[in-house]
């Protein structure tokens, strides 16, 4: 791995953690005397960077293939009737550039997001075990 694939991954992991510890005190994972509902908050606390950090890097990969590229371009068109004397560039232009701008999707995120959420199942499952 590179520098640069090292450092967005530690960024996104910092980024997990903290949602992860916020989670942890604003739950009291450290009052509950219970095994089994300390493991409960865990999978909750797990859970919400899973979904926070993951879905960032869910949406952005959906926004690499296009999915969102006809929205964009329905509301730039509609506001490009506020200034008519710009010439319009048709859809398959609009694709065409923005396919050349394309830098990629924030893959680590949705890595960070998937590791959370595994660690979210395992702990709810030591939660319905004990």
């Amino acid at each position: 791995m590179n520098k640069k694939r090292v450092l967005h991954y530690a960024v996104g992991a910092c980024a997990a953690l903290a949602v992860f510890v916020a989670g942890i005190f604003a739950q009291g994972l450290f009052q509950e005397p219970d095994i089994a509902e300390r493991f409960g908050i865990l999978s909750n606390c797990f859970l919400f960077p899973a979904v926070l950090i993951g879905g960032i890097g869910a949406l952005s990969w959906i926004a690499n293939e296009g999915t969102f590229d006809m929205l964009s371009y329905g509301i730039g068109t509609f506001f490009q009737f506020l200034h008519p004397q710009k010439k319009r560039e048709s859809f398959y232009e609009y694709k065409m550039r923005k396919q050349e701008n394309q830098k990629g999707w924030f893959q680590h995120l949705l890595v960070i997001g998937i590791v959370c959420f595994a660690a979210s199942a395992v702990c709810l499952l030591l939660y319905y075990i004990s």
